[in-house]
């Protein structure tokens, strides 16, 4: 563990709170990294725009453990504020008050029924990959559990004193990936229909001196413009809109379904642009990305697919990043992004198997020089990975993770085979740098 997060965990007195180091790969520049997120489950993209951002109440959860990695300017400074509300906890009403930055290599783990407030969060975007947990078994069979998905969070006012915290019950058993798979399912289909906004959890005393408590949900805004999104005329490639919940008037949670396996690439500080197209066969991107709305991006896409009725079709654009904007560049496009510093890409793509029913993340991606312009005729892969496929890739890549290894990520050029003719891939692997501790 590095030491500036065993300094944060030294602060976190409460029972299960704490910080993780992120596994990280190096990407070819100093402070450079792709981040991976080896689950099929879904995850939340939070955003809180560029305005000055905190939240106006403790949020305490009663089945979902919040996993959170913050993402924006490292010399950002982030408040945050917990009160440990299980009444069964050896911390109950013990509080935690801290300053952190925001980094890629660096995970928050909130427990079920532990309060949480931040502040500073302008210009952030948080992503959460929550675990969830149900009720116990003897709780379900009693005929009033106490418990319902959509009262999953409660509400406090933040002068809340912790001594006057009467204490939750927080949800014990770990879901099974049935029960993400099915939320994903039941999201898709909520935010499909409509925009909703996120609801606030209260308790109200009633005349009666009855207790109560009530969710308040506002009206959601319109639909946002994307007219300034780019079109492009490639066939598959596409600028989307991603579906989201709104929480304010600029904050969203924009959830991400899988069940691909998803990473993070954190493009530093310093000038970033690609130095060569990447072509992949067997990788779908499906890109959103974060970074102040002002930065502009810009994209450089050659379709090199056999068989397609735009071969060899380029293409420039130009656009800002925005969370709710998701690009699908399908396998066997080239595409070189320029000027991406100060900016994080999530990628959580659509995976393809090749005859041989294989696919070699690692691999998978060709380097094809941009001054090249002499492009070749590739075929993607086209049969769809499986879910069992996934999850043993998930699986591996865990592992991988779990031996600590330092890697950079490789580089697969095109070469001629003197001896056959042919163009073969060349897997050119750098010397490994060692991962700085996080900001």
């Amino acid at each position: 563990m590095h030491t500036d997060t065993q300094l944060l965990n030294t602060q976190m007195t409460i029972e299960g709170l704490k910080w993780i180091d992120r596994w990280r790969i190096g990407n070819g520049r100093a402070d450079s990294y792709v981040v991976p997120f080896p689950t099929t489950r879904p995850i939340n993209i939070v955003t809180h725009g560029e305005e000055r951002f905190e939240y106006g109440q403790y949020g305490i959860h009663l089945a979902q453990q919040d996993v959170l990695t913050f993402l924006g300017n490292v010399n950002a400074r982030i408040r945050a504020r917990f009160i440990d509300c299980r009444m069964t906890s050896p911390t109950f009403r013990r509080s935690v008050d801290i300053y952190f930055a925001p980094t890629s290599g660096r995970t928050l783990i909130i427990p079920p029924g532990v309060a949480h407030t931040f502040s500073g969060l302008e210009g952030v975007v948080t992503l959460n990959a929550y675990c969830l947990f149900l009720p116990p078994l003897e709780a379900v069979v009693q005929p009033i559990v106490g418990w319902r998905p959509e009262h999953d969070i409660i509400n406090l006012p933040l002068d809340t004193e912790p001594k006057s915290v009467e204490g939750v019950t927080a949800m014990s058993e770990p879901a099974s990936d049935r029960v993400y798979y099915q939320l994903a399912e039941l999201q898709t289909a909520a935010l499909s229909a409509r925009d909703v906004t996120h609801g606030e959890t209260r308790s109200f005393v009633l005349n009666s001196g009855e207790n109560v408590r009530l969710m308040l949900q506002q009206t959601p805004n319109p639909l946002r413009a994307t007219a300034n999104w780019p079109t492009s005329q490639i066939g598959g490639v596409k600028f989307e809109r991603r579906a989201a919940v709104q929480t304010g008037e600029h904050s969203r949670i924009i959830p991400v379904a899988g069940p691909s396996p998803l990473y993070i690439v954190d493009h530093g500080t310093q000038p970033y642009s690609f130095d060569s197209f990447g072509i992949h066969l067997g990788q779908e991107d499906h890109l959103t990305f974060f970074g102040s709305s002002e930065h502009v991006i810009r994209l450089h896409l050659v379709d090199m697919r056999e068989g397609s009725a735009t071969l060899h079709r380029e293409e420039w654009h130009t656009f800002s990043p925005d969370p709710e904007m998701q690009l699908v560049i399908p396998c066997g496009v080239a595409h070189a992004l320029s000027d991406m510093e100060h900016v994080f890409t999530l990628n959580r793509p659509a995976l393809y198997l090749d005859e041989h029913n294989a696919y070699q993340p690692g691999n998978d991606v060709i380097d094809w020089p941009i001054s090249d312009r002499a492009y070749p005729v590739l075929r993607p892969n086209e049969k769809p990975a499986s879910l069992p496929y996934l999850q043993a890739l998930a699986k591996l890549q865990k592992q991988t993770m779990a031996a600590a290894a330092v890697v950079q990520t490789p580089k697969a050029v095109l070469v001629n085979d003197e001896a056959t003719g042919k163009q073969v891939k060349v897997i050119l692997s750098q010397t490994a740098a060692v991962a700085k501790p996080a900001p």
